[in-house]
């Protein structure tokens, strides 16, 4: 699954290159011709609804809605998305703002740090105590 995690043009360069990649390969003809319409088509109007289908805009940055590696942390992942969402492009999100969000929307008195650490790390980065969205080209 694709870990989306950057901007409308860094998608469509990571899909042309895997395209590319996978049209080389003799004995996965499905997969090659797959390949080619997915570099074809990632010019189209339809980037964004399909895109849509598996990732979220954030002020411009592109994030999987689920992760491929902790599908059980999902929840969580959608409070940061909203938060990142309503809070503008320069959000900066402390652990407090996290965790009082998530107990209002997932009504949970305690998120584990092993959870907080996995989805803030995967979504944004640490700049001064804060997080911030990661931001890719």
């Amino acid at each position: 699954m694709w870990q989306f995690l950057g901007s409308k043009q860094f998608i469509q360069e990571c899909l042309r290159n895997w395209a590319v990649a996978r049209s080389h390969i003799p004995k996965q003809a499905v997969d090659a011709k797959i390949a080619v319409l997915a570099a074809d088509g990632v010019d189209t109007a339809d980037f964004e609804e399909v895109v849509s289908q598996v990732a979220t805009n954030i002020h411009g940055y592109y994030v999987s809605k689920s992760s491929s590696e902790h599908p059980e942390y999902d929840q969580l992942r959608k409070v940061v998305i909203d938060l990142l969402l309503v809070r503008g492009a320069d959000a900066k999100l402390r652990k407090a703002d996290v965790v009082e969000a998530a107990r209002l929307a997932l009504k949970r008195e305690n998120i584990t740090e092993k959870e907080y650490k996995k989805v803030m790390s995967d979504i944004c980065e640490s700049k001064g105590g804060v997080w911030v969205l990661k931001k890719q080209k």
